[in-house]
């Protein structure tokens, strides 16, 4: 009896051991249990669907799932088939129910992609040129440029959006026609010969451009050689000390001036010109490098957000000007704040009727 006891008791150590090999594969205590979706980013145009691969380890064994999407209004998901619906960014995620394993895909929407290698192509949504691009949009459209280099000399007159994936560079752009243009993710690596600044805002125009890379260095205007990497963000440069304009509305800068001693920036180079009467402005997480002037503000009653962007190898980063004939002064307003400043020779100049100001800048919306 007491053997028989023995026994049973070994079968019941067998068996919670199984279990318990079996709980440790599923929630992968043993590190071999995992879901991998078969694309981490995946692009699409508004309008089609496309499908998403879940890959389980071990590929044997069969899971109960859950497909997510973060924003169904931009990508729609079922059972791993995607469907975009609307120009934007969502997260498409499976899941193995019951453990904390799960993979994730990100879906950029566009309504027109550009790439070089859609020439030949007979479909509007996807052409070989920003031109092309931009002649086939609509107002609210968002046009998607692939790595690489691309030109455009036509002027953007219709209100669009336009991003660019990593390695996408533009020579150069203007606004026009009161359109208001949003840049996200875009190297600017030189301004073209036909525009009179990287980029140019028209009077009428605005522009909003976030986490965009403005660099002008004639040893590196070629893409293929890595033109733009040097104006990534962080560290300082050439020897430079670091400013850094400081608060939120009404901050101050501090530093930075290179003291006047050598030219900082390539002669008669702007980044970013906005022309008299431009219509608002917001610049975000932004860098320039190598301008004699990268941002150049000209008299608007317009609105501006320039914060979080920095600027390196530059005579003058921030030159705001407010005079208007005679003695006014325009009613610029907004806020200009937390920008950093390297090898700069003049972080900020503020123009009015009434002097030149080179000191501490005091800028914010009443």
């Amino acid at each position: 009896m007491k053997k028989k006891v023995i026994f049973v008791f070994i079968l019941l150590l067998c068996a919670l051991c199984a279990l318990c090999a079996c709980d440790d594969r599923l929630v992968g205590r043993d590190g071999e249990q995992y879901v991998r979706l078969s694309e981490s980013v995946k692009f699409m145009v508004t309008g089609e669907s496309a499908d998403l691969h879940a890959v389980f380890t071990p590929r044997s064994t069969a899971f109960e799932v859950e497909w997510e999407s973060d924003c169904a209004g931009v990508a729609r998901v079922d059972e791993g088939r995607v469907s975009a619906l609307a120009a934007g960014r969502a997260q498409i995620s499976v899941k193995i129910v019951g453990t904390a394993y799960k993979a994730v895909c990100e879906v950029i929407v566009s309504d027109i992609e550009v790439s070089e290698k859609y020439a030949g192509s007979e479909d509007a949504a996807r052409v070989d040129s920003l031109e092309k691009a931009l002649e086939n949009a609509k107002d609210g459209d968002s046009i998607l440029l692939f790595r690489g280099y691309h030109s455009c000399s036509r002027a953007v007159d219709k209100s669009v959006t336009i991003l660019g994936e990593q390695g996408a560079f533009l020579g150069g752009m203007k606004v026009t026609d009161g359109a208001r243009v949003n840049l996200e993710n875009i190297s600017f690596y030189a301004s073209s010969p036909e525009y009179t600044a990287g980029l140019a805002v028209e009077a009428g125009c605005g522009a909003r451009i976030k986490n965009c890379r403005f660099n002008y260095d004639v040893k590196e205007q070629d893409p293929e050689r890595g033109a733009g990497e040097s104006g990534e963000k962080g560290g300082e440069s050439g020897g430079g000390k670091s400013g850094k304009e400081e608060g939120g509305s009404g901050g101050k800068t501090e530093g930075g001036a290179g003291g006047g001693q050598e030219q900082r920036g390539a002669e008669g180079t702007v980044a970013i010109e906005l022309a008299p009467e431009f219509s608002d402005l917001s610049l975000v997480g932004c860098s320039f490098k190598g301008f004699e002037k990268a941002l150049t503000i000209a008299p608007s009653d317009a609105e501006v957000y320039v914060r979080d962007n920095e600027f390196t190898d530059c005579g003058v980063a921030i030159e705001v000007d407010v005079r208007r004939q005679g003695n006014e002064n325009s009613l610029l307003s907004g806020t200009i704040a937390d920008n950093m400043f390297s090898s700069v020779e003049r972080p900020t100049i503020f123009k009015y009727n009434g002097g030149i100001y080179m000191g501490k800048l005091h800028f914010t919306a009443e």
